[in-house]
Order: structure tokens, then sequence, then C-alpha cells
């Protein structure tokens, strides 16, 4: 199928991943670590004061705080072997309350808001105080979405996390064709097929449960969230996986040592449904499980006037188990398995139809559709998907107060698409790129508790990706072909076979030095080599043959920042970094055929950021600003374009460019109940050097200068406005949310061609529910409006003399019943 690539030593990683596999797993084993002597604790979730009494009784000690302070707030459950302060600390975990300790015991206080995070949780921006700031915590700010946010607000899967974070970017057609950026650095993207083309790593970083993945469009459905974080900006000193654009870190809520569990069932528009589950409780003092399953289906929001069916919908269904062992206060190991598959009829529509392709749409009989949700297709486009891995997670606290942490974890995808035009008679059909991914990743981390003067993290990391292709593009052996395409594609199978090899290993560190009681540097470098193999072969048409293919490269990372504490509720921070994005290899002949051999290999892509910022409280309790202006410079930009000839994507370095501009949040309380957040960016992404751009569609010179132009799949302008109120009906607890997110407009491909340009648009969301709190446990009925005012909006298109897409979805209106129990 394709030839042998020849495996050249990375130090002969492929031979150490086993063996890192297998010390992950052993050092994880509970054998290796003994109990400590502990308290046992069993406080159920409630009322926060009452929990406090409870703690204080169970573990003999003595806590001072304020009452007014614990009025109407909730604990968390506390369950297992802890020191008081860690059995406090999981009871306070959601407050805004935080614990300092003393000589003579404990106090609480509110949260101070110092660190430089924006917590979007229906909404709030927080902050927590210096003491207990994390060493690998950015000066930098980071936008943070809590679980139960992301359920009121209706974001069910990863496309929709960009309408509730601001400078979050994401393309989404399937699973397989996902790209983030975040302020205009991120994935390449701008394909204008379904050929894929897998030699191109991401600039942005996924991760869920500190395991690195490197498909983000399987995690379809958010489901039993705990929190989101999004770091703007190089963060490849944070993890050990390059992130030169930044990293979205997902945490899933982790097994509680107190039986709890819930049922949500929703219905909403075209049959569009999902039941959710989740159970979660002890074995026994010291082990703990959950389980997460879901089924979702939808009939789609495109109308195919062929047959009066429904498509662009989708059947998803998933199981994740988590298994938690923790003998102690200082150890615990959890284990992870998760499983999901998809099945989806992605629909492509015509936005505008230029002249050329009516007059050959009508030679062969062909109708169409254009400018709405509506398509005339004979053969529909579907994909199947299926992923899913495992893995473990080792945590200690060692006697010197150092935090030690192993993260093992193999993942495995399979997709298989069958594409079909988008025309109302058989061209060509079951064509598209079929993909095998093998993913196996182990992480070591050792952390130090915070010092007077010093405090670090530093960390080992090894990846491997291991990547196969099958790609067809088949034409039907009629007529029809010969009269739309040329008799030279009639009966014509082009076939792609591709292969990559991906493995890196690299070392991390971050320290920060307390240089004063509120001055602290902090700097932070990462290098990683980088091994790739790969070879691609194309058959039948533009037939090509790469023979192997191979890159090695030392990739830096580095960054630093200064962060004053001016007083208790504000602070203010400086921040550079510079990252490098692995080189990639063009797993496709597109490129040796339209821009020359020597293009198959393509440069590392570079990125450096600067960034001021500031955080603080307007008015105590009422009102609080968080503010940066940031400058970033990408070089050897990697992007894609599109060989007419030999009909296939292909990779190359797009020039340089700017992305500059300021972010701001607002967070305002201005009833007790009461939240509203109000977010934004605007973001002037420019090319400072791109002499020789593919030209649109419309211009016919071969080369075009878009020095100076905007750089696509970049808004200028993004905001978004959350408000949500609760109150006290007798024993119910209703609650009213709306949302409003505005983009403004954008080029969608590489070549900034007019007919491609994504126009600007607003989504407004409404809910209204109530909560039922009971002795067992809590019912919660909502009624919910998405696109309340039914926009006609595309999230992604293709130019040229006609113009495709993909729109969003229409105004959706649904219910969402949900019992909690205990």
């Amino acid at each position: 199928m394709f030839p042998a690539v020849p495996r050249q030593p990375l130090l002969r990683l492929s031979a150490v991943s086993a063996a890192l596999l297998a010390a992950g797993l052993l050092l994880g084993s509970p054998a290796l670590h003994a109990a400590t002597g502990v308290s046992t604790y069993h406080i159920e979730a409630g009322d926060l004061d009452q929990a406090l009494q409870a703690l204080q009784a169970q573990g003999q000690f003595k806590i001072e705080y304020d009452r007014k302070l614990t009025a109407q707030r909730r604990a968390s459950a506390v369950n297992g072997q802890l020191s008081a302060a860690d059995a406090l600390r999981q009871a306070l975990a959601g407050s805004g309350l935080e614990l300092r300790e003393s000589d003579t015991g404990f106090t609480l206080h509110r949260a101070s808001r110092t660190d430089n995070v924006t917590e979007l949780d229906a909404v709030q921006i927080v902050g927590r105080s210096k003491k207990d700031e994390h060493p690998q915590r950015p000066a930098t700010a980071v936008s943070r979405v809590r679980g139960e946010s992301l359920a009121e607000l209706h974001v069910e899967d990863i496309h929709d996390l960009q309408y509730v974070v601001p400078g979050l970017y994401i393309q989404s057609t399937d699973s397989n064709d996902t790209q983030l950026s975040i302020r205009g650095v991120g994935d390449g993207g701008g394909q204008s097929s379904g050929d894929q083309n897998i030699g191109m790593p991401s600039s942005v970083a996924t991760y869920v449960d500190n395991v690195y993945y490197p498909r983000p469009g399987i995690i379809r459905s958010l489901t039993d969230i705990d929190y989101v974080d999004v770091f703007k900006g190089p963060s490849g000193t944070l993890f050990g996986q390059n992130a030169t654009g930044g990293a979205v870190d997902i945490h899933t809520k982790a097994p509680s040592f107190e039986r709890e569990g819930s049922i949500t069932t929703t219905y909403a528009g075209r049959n569009t449904s999902k039941v959710t589950g989740v159970f979660s409780g002890p074995v026994n003092d010291v082990t703990a499980f959950r389980v997460v399953g879901f089924y979702a289906h939808s009939d789609g929001s495109v109308k195919n006037l062929f047959d009066g069916e429904r498509i662009n919908g989708y059947e998803r269904s998933g199981l994740r188990g988590q298994w938690l062992i923790r003998p102690s206060n200082s150890f615990e190991l959890k284990f992870t398995a998760d499983y999901g598959r998809e099945s989806a009829n992605p629909a492509r529509v015509y936005k505008s139809v230029g002249s050329a392709f009516a007059a050959s749409a009508a030679k062969i009989g062909a109708t169409y559709a254009a400018g709405g949700r509506e398509t005339v297709v004979d053969d529909v486009t579907t994909t199947e998907a299926e992923y899913g891995g495992i893995s473990a997670e080792a945590n200690w606290k060692l006697a010197n107060g150092d935090k030690f942490r192993s993260v093992t974890a193999w993942r495995r995808y399979h997709y298989l698409p069958q594409y079909a035009d988008e025309l109302s008679v058989p061209i060509y059909a079951n064509s598209g790129t079929a993909v095998g991914d093998s993913v196996v990743s182990q992480d070591f981390r050792l952390e130090s508790p915070r010092g007077e003067f010093f405090d670090y993290v530093a960390g080992v990391n090894y990846y491997r990706d291991m990547q196969d292709t099958t790609a067809h593009t088949r034409y039907y052996d009629t007529a029809l072909v010969t009269t739309y395409a040329g008799s030279a594609f009639r009966g014509l199978d082009i076939i792609r076979y591709g292969h990559l090899n991906d493995e890196m290993a690299a070392v991390y560190s971050r320290g920060t030095f307390h240089l004063a009681e509120r001055l602290d540097l902090q700097l932070g470098a990462r290098a990683t080599y980088n091994s790739r193999d790969a070879s691609f072969v194309r058959k039948n048409r533009a037939s090509f043959d790469s023979g192997a293919l191979r890159i090695y490269k030392t990739l830096p990372s580095a960054t630093a920042s200064l962060k004053y504490q001016v007083n208790d509720d504000w602070s203010t921070y400086a921040a550079a970094g510079f990252g490098q994005k692995a080189g990639g290899i063009n797993v496709s002949a597109g490129a040796a055929k339209a821009a020359g051999y020597d293009t198959l290999i393509l440069k590392p892509e570079s990125t450096t950021n600067v960034e001021i910022g500031v955080l603080g409280t307007l008015i105590p309790d009422k009102l609080t600003l968080q503010a940066d202006v940031f400058r970033t410079t990408v070089r050897d930009f990697q992007t894609q374009a599109y060989d007419d000839e030999a009909l296939t994507s292909y990779l190359m370095n797009a020039g340089t460019y700017r992305s500059q501009g300021i972010e701001v949040a607002l967070r305002a309380q201005p009833l007790e109940r009461l939240d509203v957040v109000l977010s934004g960016i605007i973001n002037d992404a420019r090319y400072t050097s791109y002499h020789r751009a593919l030209c649109p569609p419309e211009i016919t010179a071969t080369y075009c200068d878009l020095t100076g132009q905007r750089v696509f799949n970049t808004p200028k302008q993004v905001f978004s406005l959350q408000t949500r109120y609760n109150w006290e009906q007798g024993s119910f607890q209703p609650y009213v949310s709306a949302r409003y997110s505005y983009r403004g407009w954008t080029y969608g491909s590489v070549d900034n061609a007019a007919s491609a340009r994504v126009p600007s648009y607003g989504l407004a969301a409404f809910t209204i529910g109530a909560k039922r709190p009971g002795d067992g446990g809590t019912w919660d009925a909502a009624l919910w409006v998405t696109n309340a005012f039914n926009k006609l909006y595309y999230t992604r298109l293709v130019g040229g003399s006609t113009t495709t897409g993909y729109v969003g979805d229409p105004r959706t209106v649904g219910v969402t019943l949900a019992y909690a129990f205990r």
C-alpha cells in the first residue's frame, strides 16, 4: 500500500515508550505507598455552616469565621482519610471562601481576587490569595468556565465553547475536521475539500484530565465537566506538549466518596434529544468510582429538497468510568477508561452560485438551492467515528512537601467517511479519507510547595502518535461524469495512502522567584526533541510516491513574567513568551505537484508573545475588572492550500503575521443574586510579510501579495454578555439566565477570497427554570432557547465563483429535566 518507512532512532524513543508506560503504571501502584495517620471524614454536601460544625467535631480542631460569610453558601462533600486542612479545603471548594492557617488554628476569609483567572461561572471573575497560588499558574490571564455553567448555557460540545470564551475560535465540520485558534493563533485550516492532511500539528493543545488529545473534535459532548481553562499565548512551559497558540484544559468531575448521581434528559426541536446518567460513590474507605454515560441524537438543521429528509444531524454515545484509590492523604491513584461513537451526516450548502456552475449544472440536469438551510442532493455524506482510551494518574505528596505526578495514557481513534458531491445527480460518492490513529503518552511532573524565595514545577514528557490514512475519490462510470468533469474522470478512483509516525521527548520547568512580598518573577523553559517519519503514495491521477520523509528537530520554548501585587484587591503583570511548533510533513502529493518537491518539508512555526495586564476589584463585592493588551508575532505560519490538478490539499508555510489587541472582562453583581459578565476582545491580526500568497478565485495571477491584509479565521471583534438571576420561592429555587455572543466578519480561507468572507453574526440564548431540593435529591426543570432570533449564520465558507459552506443551527427550543440524588 505504501513504502515501508525505516525507523530512525530518537534516542530509541520507540523502544523506550513501552518502558515509560510500564514505569508510569508501576509508579502508580498503591502498594508502593503506606498510609499515614489522618482522620476519616464523612460529611455530606449541604449548608456550609453545618458542614463546618461537623468537620470540627469529627476532626477535633478549631476554626474561626464570621457566620455572615457562610450564610447561603453550600459546602462540597468531604469523604476519606484527610488532614484537617485538606478536609476544610474540600468543603470550601467552589464556595468563594478561602482557608488560612495559623499556629492557633484556622480562619475563613473571602477569596481575594489576585490570581489572573477569569471564571465564567454564570459568571464570575474570581481569584485566590497569593499564598494559595499554584507554582505553574501563569501570570497571564486564563479564562475558566465551570461545568454547571456549560450545562445551563447549553454548551454541548467543544465547538460551542467559543461562544462563552472570547478570543477562542473553533471551526468544526466533524470529529476529524476541527481547528482551534486563540487570539488569531492556531491551526491553519483553510482547506476546501474533505481531503485531510495529517502532517501538521496543532498550535493549540487540548487536554482532558491531564491527557493530551491530538484530535479535539472527538470532544463532542461536554458531559459531567468540573471546569474548563483556556490558556492564552505560548503555553509550552505549562504542559509537555507544544502549545504555541495556547491550550484548552478540560477537567471532568472526579469520583466521590459520597454516593451521588444524576439523570438528565433533554428534548428539543428537529427531534434533538440527549440523555445523560452519572453515578458515583465509595467502594470502601479508600476506593471510589464514577461512571458517566450519554446518548444524543438530532435529525439535523438542513432540509434535503431531493427527498424531503433532514440532514446535518448526528447520533452520539459515550461511556466513561473512573476508579479512584486513596489509601491516605498523601497518595491517590486514578484509573480512567472511556469509549465513544459518532455517526453524522454533515451537509455543505450553497451560499451563492456563479454562472459557470449554473451552466454546468444545467448541462447534467442538476438542481440546487442557495442562500439558506436547504440543499438538493441525491446521495448524503456520512461519517463514522469510534474513539476511546485508558489512563492512569498517580499523585504523591512527599514528606518534604513536594508533589509528584505521573500520567500514563493510551488513546485510539478510527474515522470512516463516505463523502458525496453536493449535486442532485450522481457524480462521485463513497469518497474521503479514512483515518486510524494510535497515541501513547507519559508525563512525570515534580512540583514544590510555595517557598519563601523560590518554588517550581518541572517535568519530563514522552509522546508518540502513529497515523495511517487511506483516501478515495470515486467517480461514477456514467456519461454524466464525462459531461460534468471530462472523460478522464469517468469511472476514476483516485487513491492516496498516508503514514505518519510522530515522536516527542521533552523536559520542561517553570520557577517563581519571590523578589519581594508583593513582587514575583516567573521564568519557564522547555526543550522538545521531535522526530517525524512519513510517506505518501498517490495512484491513478497525478501519481506520486514520496518515499521515506524524515525530520528531526529540537524545539525551544521560554516564558518570563513579572507580577506585582498592588494590594489585596489589585495585581498587574507583564509577560513574554516564545515557542516553536514542530515542522510539518506534507502527507499529500499536492505540495510536490503545486509548489515543488522542497515544500514536502515544512519549517517549524515560531510564535513570540508579549502581554501586559491588570486584575482587580473596582467596587468590593460588586464589580471586578480584568484587562490586558497583547501582541503576538507568528513566523513561518503553517496552513493549508488546495491543488486543483491533484484534487488534494497540501501544507505550506505562509509568511509572517502579527496579532495584537485588547481583551477585557467585567463582572458585576448589582444585586445579591444577580451576576452579569461582559467580556470581549478586539484583535487586529494582519500579515506583515506574505508576498507569495495563493490568489483568491477572483484573481487570475499565480501569486498575490497579502502583506497588510487581515489573517483568515480571526474576527476583529468578539463580545459576550452573560447574566443569571436566581431567587427563593417557597420550596423552589427559580432562576433565569441569558447569553449573547457577537463575532465580527472574517475571511474563511487562506487566500482571503471575498466570496469566502464569513459575515458577522450575533447569537442569543435564554433559559428559565427552577430547582426543588428534597430529602433524597434535587429536581431541576428548565425551558430554553438558543439562537433565539433565528439568525442565519455560517460556521465555515469556501469561496470561488460558487461559495459553499456550513450553516449553524436555527432557533432551537427545548426542555431539560434533571434529577440529582445523594
